[in-house]
């Protein structure tokens, strides 16, 4: 091989490792999420997916209300699920501060994810406000598989603000980190535990932060 093509060839070893080096790592906040079954309409991987503000319930209409088996009254049913994304929700204020206990059931994956969710947000200093933004959500369809296990699919639309609050105790304040508004569809499964019923999975099926693909 001649000198010439050889330092080509140098050159553009140099420039590729000096590229792939200087590319930055996005932030992700998509910590305990599990693997969603639709293809994921996204053009910011910067990630919000813990839902942390006051929800703002819209009631189900009978026609939304689908499959619901005679073992469970599909109101009450929702009034306990507005309990539990309430109390759910709230942990994310104060991430330090959650008693993941009151929304999830015991040894449920929902526990364990939440716990890991709020673990990487009080490490890393994140929180949302209650009045920083909103979720709202309406449930499309309400089922049962078995006696202790009820499925729920809702759709959200979320416009809560994610801040660092590392400066917090500063003339500074808490940081503006993430305002993507975002649209999901989300499975969550119920089950349940001691004569009540408590959060036991969440699946996002769909979710985009450009198309506001259902009516909320």
């Amino acid at each position: 091989m001649s000198r010439r093509p050889r330092r080509y060839m140098a050159t553009f070893i140099a420039i590729a490792l000096l590229t792939g080096c200087a590319s930055p790592t996005e932030l992700s906040f998509d910590v305990g999420e599990p693997a969603e079954s639709d293809p994921v309409t996204v053009t910011n991987d910067a990630t919000a997916t813990a839902i942390d503000a006051e929800p703002t319930v819209t009631s189900a209409s009978p026609e939304m209300v689908g499959n619901t088996d005679r073992t469970f009254d599909a109101a009450a049913m929702e009034l306990r699920f507005t309990t539990l994304i309430s109390d759910w929700t709230k942990c994310f204020h104060r991430p330090s501060n959650c008693d993941v206990s009151l929304s999830t059931a015991p040894e449920s994956p929902e526990r364990a994810r939440l716990a890991d969710a709020l673990a990487y947000y009080a490490t890393e200093q994140l929180r949302t406000k209650p009045n920083e933004g909103t979720l709202e959500w309406r449930i499309e369809s309400i089922s049962a598989s078995s006696n202790d296990r009820v499925r729920l699919v809702t759709c959200e639309y979320d416009t809560r603000i994610f801040f660092d609050a590392s400066m917090a105790d500063t003339e500074i304040g808490d940081i503006i980190l993430d305002a993507t508004v975002w649209t999901r569809r989300v499975e969550w499964v119920l089950a349940r535990n001691d004569d009540t019923w408590r959060l036991w999975s969440r699946r996002i099926e769909r979710r985009s932060p450009a198309e506001k693909f259902c009516n909320v």
